[in-house]
């Protein structure tokens, strides 16, 4: 009874650690997404991974005590927190912004790249199609307007 209960306090501490870090490296990455893609979904995308970390810590409750609750749960789940932020956050940060420089940073840029490339393809097409297209045009100012005159 006395191990269960270790497992149980140890379990949730780790899942504290572990929620503290997910949380951090999600604001660290939605901070470095540009607003204009993530500006007013940053809330509601925190608030998911809130409620999936919940049923998750949860989930590891159930599966280390059937489901039973205890004050002490909740308590070294927050010690867990803290100790994240006072221990374990730096090194995290530094994964956190690994991840950033080698994952994200390369798929925007290979976004841009792409989004550049179609961009200049479109705009070579329609200036080929308006040289194309210029002479017969200049004729149809040209000689259109005398078409409609009243002859005398």
């Amino acid at each position: 009874m006395m191990s269960a209960q270790l497992v149980s306090i140890l379990v949730m501490f780790i899942s504290g650690i572990a929620v503290g870090a997910v949380i951090d490296c999600t604001r660290t990455v939605l901070n470095e997404i540009p607003s204009k893609i993530m500006g007013r979904f940053t809330y509601i995308v925190e608030w998911i991974i809130w409620i999936f970390l919940g049923i998750c810590t949860f989930y590891f409750l159930f599966l280390v005590k059937g489901g039973q609750w205890r004050v002490v749960d909740p308590l070294a789940q927050i010690a867990g927190i803290f100790a994240y932020e006072f221990i374990f956050q730096k090194i995290a940060r530094f994964l956190g912004r690994v991840v950033i420089n080698v994952l994200i940073r390369p798929i925007l840029f290979i976004g841009h790249l792409i989004i550049l490339i179609i961009r200049n393809v479109v705009y070579v097409i329609l200036k080929s199609i308006a040289l194309l297209v210029r002479p017969i045009y200049k004729l149809y100012k040209k000689y259109l307007p005398k078409s409609f005159q009243k002859k005398k």
